[in-house]
């Protein structure tokens, strides 16, 4: 039987409650296949002076009788509204909360704060990772280079010189101050943003839900975190 969303969403009373985090919005997807709640942490992540994240938890109840909640880290970079997938300790993306009616009484003061423990170390690993991207300038090659693990040449394009245009797309975003700001361009931090900002906006005549189906939960979503566990390997092989 399908979990109501007044049951669904109840185990996470306790984290408004204690003052960890506030709701912030709430929708459907389709017919309501989908519901979903975003959820706001307390304090941002600042990269520079202009360029800073809000944390977020991206809470969903898919009506497919599974009787799980999943949580998604969904910060949101505040200058272009880019919202950020990130992948917890083992590259996992979402936490699974399997629960029943009774989730209030059953879920142990121990386990919530184990998952207050996992949000706050998932984001605390995000500070980290984000300020170390935004510290790593990259040259013309190396944005290429990186533009080519997710979005390849192209046999022809790669005969005749040529590059794909979503690299085009990505490039002018780095090179648009109103998107990203100047302190950043030059950086993997602006280059990994590029991409996130251009797969969250790059279907103009897309429908309000099917962006957010695909951006936080669909190819979108996969995409993200694939160019954020890159970006983490790059500066891996780069120290």
């Amino acid at each position: 039987m399908p979990l109501q969303n007044e049951d669904a969403f109840e185990f996470f009373e306790p984290f408004v409650r204690n003052g960890w985090a506030s709701f912030h919005t709430a929708g459907m997807l389709g017919q309501g296949e989908r519901v979903w709640v975003l959820a706001r942490l307390a304090e941002q992540i600042v990269i520079a002076d202009d360029d800073a994240v809000e944390r977020f938890l991206l809470l969903s109840n898919q009506h497919d009788g599974s009787g799980a909640v999943t949580i998604r880290f969904t910060p949101v970079r505040v200058v272009c509204q880019n919202t950020l997938n990130l992948a917890m300790e083992g590259r996992k993306s979402v936490l699974s909360v399997k629960h029943s009616r009774n989730i209030a009484k059953n879920l142990a003061k121990a386990k919530l704060a184990h998952m207050k423990q996992i949000i706050d170390k998932v984001f605390a690993d995000a500070t980290t990772l984000f300020g170390q991207m935004a510290a790593r300038t990259l040259s013309a090659g190396d944005v290429d280079e990186f533009l080519a693990v997710f979005f390849p040449k192209t046999a022809k394009q790669q005969e005749t010189g040529n590059r794909p245009e979503r690299w085009t797309r990505i490039k002018d975003i780095l090179a648009d101050p109103k998107i990203t700001p100047s302190r950043t361009s030059h950086t993997l931090w602006g280059l990994y943003n590029a991409i996130v900002y251009d797969e969250d906006f790059r279907q103009a005549r897309e429908t309000q839900d099917g962006r957010l189906e695909r951006v936080w939960f669909g190819d979108g979503h996969d995409l993200k975190v694939k160019a954020l566990n890159a970006a983490r390997a790059f500066l891996s092989t780069a120290a």
